[in-house]
């Protein structure tokens, strides 16, 4: 594939991808200091409890917020994470984001740990960090969405044994399918950044899938409509024979689909501007995007009724995958999503600050707060956040004069926060800072992606938000609450009143009424719901749900006063669950069962019930009968516990072979039945049972004379017996037969 591009050679790159994945992926050293050992799955899954399932929806930047995330985070594991973020932003061309930044990323995240990195690191080379193509807008602002991914890629691979884990990365067939069992959130673009780094000479350097679409149907290969529906190793074995035929007819010349005369045969197939992708977001001296119109009111189309659904049912029954099945029905692909929606789902991932700055990059002169405040960007931002666009005068100005620089001489403000981007001037015009893109990389982003538009996009819109609920997961997390936060790059912080994901969603929501927004809960009952939605529950309902008018009037439903304001909003609108938000849940009653949820959530919600689909599952596995060998299980779970503590069938899905039988069973199936029977082994025994000795779990002595010297104590037993579980490998076929088989009818 193409080694070399226009702006520099990435032999450095690959190679040093080539270190990390032989280092870190299938060895578990450290890339950075090699002599250490940090890519374990010790460290990852500390990476994945501090970060993944500790989730901040606070408005902060990412990096403030991963900091907070691992404070109590060992030095292992945040040196752990600055090696994930190189990874991270290995791939992103240097008009997304330069080698600079991409560096003192990397070391911001590692003095974390306590120890300072040398900056002449030869992996923090500005020829290794220079990047291979566009990652698109949407990588930069759901990094958190990578990290999460990449972490259960490693997570999945440390698994893995080392030398099954060197097979995956040195043939591209063993590679899809493994990645292939790696869950993915969304159409993550990491795995097309990692297929890449992996095969350089059999993957073309795309971070998404729309461009190999547009790349087979303008060469005529196949339509969009055709080729949207493939697989990626369909995707790249097209791209393959595409380029060979191409290098057939252009021989000894280097070919890139983004170089030289080829762009201009796929792109015509597209109705953006025939540029890089890069070029379409990132250059800040292109023509502004100017909505067609401006954000709408909030006055609420009348569009079908919400729905308020529960799937539940014992674990393993395809809950979660049925969840995110219904993701689909929220996204908008680029070349579909409308203008109101990408304003706003764009808006919502960043704060005031990055908005108002490029309020005044895109205006282009100093300005007063009545101006920026009338700015359409700055309007929406304002609906997004579900406030009154006249009562964010107190907002603005706060945010104006934190920002300063403490060397102004116009703004007499004790509290300033980085970065410093804005001044005043004498007669009372705000403007930015010369070198205000440098001090600030997320405003500069923001700006460049505004002025691109709709037309520039390169990623999915997703109108939803997907949380997991837990037993400390309260009301602050859901709704609102006080929180610390960073409000410095020196670590300092302060309490202050965050929304939480309800709250943005149905915020969101409100400001594009015009279209329907979810949110998804997974392990709904693991958390006091109760105490979550608080006084909510009843504007959930669907004749309850609440509509405003532009001037943030309630014009319809039921609408309250939440206990707090919010970024210093004295003129926030009231409170209500918009019709168009849909709240779908599961729930594992093996966790719970349905009749200890509170009553007010039953009435509220539709319940689905999902049990073990047995018709998922192989009736000959080596000669093992899935099918009636995971039935024979649930019917004996059935008569000892009761329906809810079943098995599901996803535990023997992906079964091919008797040592993947007897590795579910080793590290699922039988501890999942201790945790249902608490130990109990004689009733584990049960279960598993079949005629004759039972294969599974074995008897051993412990007697007191053996152990002990001296005297038996008073109440103590002379022997005691202790219950193993057999060595796996000695699971037969019969073994497993013996279950149904063997087993009286």
């Amino acid at each position: 594939m193409a080694r070399q591009i226009a702006q520099h050679d990435l032999a450095p790159l690959l190679a040093a991808a080539r270190q990390w994945i032989d280092r870190c992926l299938i060895e578990d050293h450290s890339l950075l200091v090699p002599e250490r050992t940090l890519w374990t799955t010790a460290n990852a899954d500390e990476l994945q409890r501090c970060f993944v399932d500790r989730p901040d929806p606070g408005r902060d930047d990412f990096l403030v917020k991963l900091k907070r995330q691992l404070d109590d985070a060992s030095a292992a594991t945040r040196q752990f994470a600055a090696e994930a973020m190189w990874a991270l932003l290995l791939f992103p061309s240097a008009t997304n984001i330069a080698p600079a930044t991409k560096r003192a990323h990397v070391l911001n995240i590692w003095s974390w740990s306590g120890e300072t990195l040398a900056a002449g690191n030869p992996m923090l080379a500005d020829e290794v960090l220079g990047g291979v193509g566009s990652a698109g807008t949407a990588y930069a602002t759901g990094r958190w969405r990578e990290l999460a991914y990449l972490i259960a890629l490693v997570r999945s691979l440390k698994s893995l044994p080392v030398d099954e884990r060197r097979a995956v990365f040195g043939d591209y067939d063993r590679f899809m399918d493994w990645i292939a069992t790696v869950p993915l959130d969304g159409d993550r673009q990491f795995r097309h950044m990692l297929r890449f780094f992996a095969f350089p000479d059999r993957v073309e350097r795309m971070s998404s899938n729309r461009d190999r679409q547009s790349v087979l149907e303008g060469f005529g290969v196949a339509p969009r409509a055709q080729t949207r529906h493939w697989t990626d190793r369909q995707l790249d074995d097209a791209l393959l024979t595409l380029r060979r035929q191409q290098e057939a007819a252009q021989p000894d010349q280097p070919l890139d689909f983004y170089e030289g005369d080829l762009p201009q045969r796929w792109r015509r197939s597209e109705p953006e501007p025939e540029t890089e992708p890069e070029t379409r977001v990132q250059d800040p001296l292109a023509a502004p995007w100017v909505a067609e119109e401006p954000p709408p009111s909030t006055t609420t189309p009348r569009l079908d009724g919400p729905v308020n659904k529960i799937v539940y049912g014992p674990p393993g029954t395809g809950k979660t995958h049925w969840l995110r099945q219904q993701f689909q029905a929220y996204t908008d692909e680029p070349d579909k999503v409308d203008e109101v929606t990408w304003l706003t789902e764009t808006l919502a991932g960043y704060g005031w600050r990055c908005v108002i700055a490029a309020a005044l990059a895109d205006l282009g002169r100093p300005a007063r707060v009545p101006e920026l405040r009338e700015h359409r960007w700055v309007q929406a931002k304002a609906v997004q956040r579900g406030r009154t666009p006249s009562g964010i005068n107190a907002t603005l100005w706060g945010y104006l004069q934190e920002h300063t620089p403490p060397t102004s001489t116009t703004v007499n403000i004790g509290v300033r926060r980085e970065p410093f981007v804005f001044d005043k001037q004498g007669g009372g015009d705000w403007h930015l800072l010369g070198d205000w893109q440098e001090r600030d990389d997320d405003a500069a982003t923001l700006w460049r992606v505004l002025r691109a538009g709709p037309q520039a996009a390169t990623q999915a819109v997703r109108r939803y938000r997907v949380v997991t609920f837990h037993p400390s997961f309260g009301y602050e997390d859901f709704v609102r609450g006080i929180r610390p936060v960073a409000n410095a790059e020196d670590g300092n912080t302060q309490f202050r009143m965050v929304n939480g994901v309800f709250k943005e969603i149905c915020d969101e929501a409100h400001a594009n009424a015009g279209h329907r927004y979810a949110l998804f809960i997974d392990e709904i009952n693991r958390a006091n719901i109760a105490k979550v939605f608080g006084e909510l529950i009843t504007l959930i309902e669907p004749d309850k749900r609440a509509t405003f008018d532009a001037q943030g009037n309630l014009v319809d439903g039921m609408a309250v006063e939440l206990a707090a304001i919010t970024d210093a909003a004295p003129n926030e609108r009231l409170f209500g669950v918009p019709r168009n938000l849909d709240i779908y849940g599961t729930m594992n009653t093996a966790d719970r069962s349905i009749a200890l949820l509170d009553v007010a959530l039953r009435r509220r919600f539709q319940f689905e019930e999902r049990m073990p689909d047995y018709s998922h599952l192989e009736t000959d596995v080596d000669g093992i009968d899935l099918r009636r060998l995971l039935e024979r299980i649930n019917d004996r779970l059935d008569f000892l516990r009761d329906r809810d503590h079943r098995i599901g069938h996803a535990y023997l899905m992906h079964a091919r072979s008797l040592a993947d039988v007897q590795r579910a069973f080793a590290s699922q199936i039988i501890p999942l039945l201790q945790e249902y029977f608490f130990d109990d082994f004689a009733r584990v025994g049960l279960v598993l049972s079949t005629t004759g000795a039972q294969p599974f779990l074995k008897s051993e002595s412990l007697a007191f004379g053996r152990l002990f010297a001296g005297q038996r104590l008073e109440g103590l037993p002379s022997e005691q017996i202790r219950h193993v579980l057999s060595p796996m490998d000695s699971w037969t076929v019969e073994t497993f037969r013996g279950l149904y088989d063997g087993a009286p009818s």
